[in-house]
């Protein structure tokens, strides 16, 4: 997977401030409501099927909103008090 930048994160941020970025989100959001509807209101015997397709897709879209946020942490060396690896926090716990 190619590098994703935080010059990359901006142009993203500008392209989606302005008329077509705009249009796009908008676009976007109709078509993630409407997979949600079709997913659970007109599904029938493939409610299993369209419902997971109406969450991979909004999925999809939060993936791009992702790649827009400024990074939280401006120090590359700053380490955080938490833990990063869940699975291995989660293997350290003492039960």
């Amino acid at each position: 997977m190619p590098e994703w930048r935080d010059q990359d994160s901006e142009a993203m941020r500008r392209f989606f401030q302005g008329d077509t970025g705009e249009r796009l989100r908008v676009t976007l959001l109709s078509m993630t409501v409407a997979q949600s509807l079709d997913g659970t209101s007109r599904a029938g015997s493939d409610l299993e099927f369209r419902a997971g397709y109406a969450a991979g897709f909004r999925g999809a879209v939060a993936s791009l909103d992702a790649l827009m946020v400024k990074p939280v942490v401006s120090d590359p060396d700053h380490r955080p008090d938490v833990p990063t690896d869940d699975l291995a926090w989660l293997n350290n716990q003492e039960i």
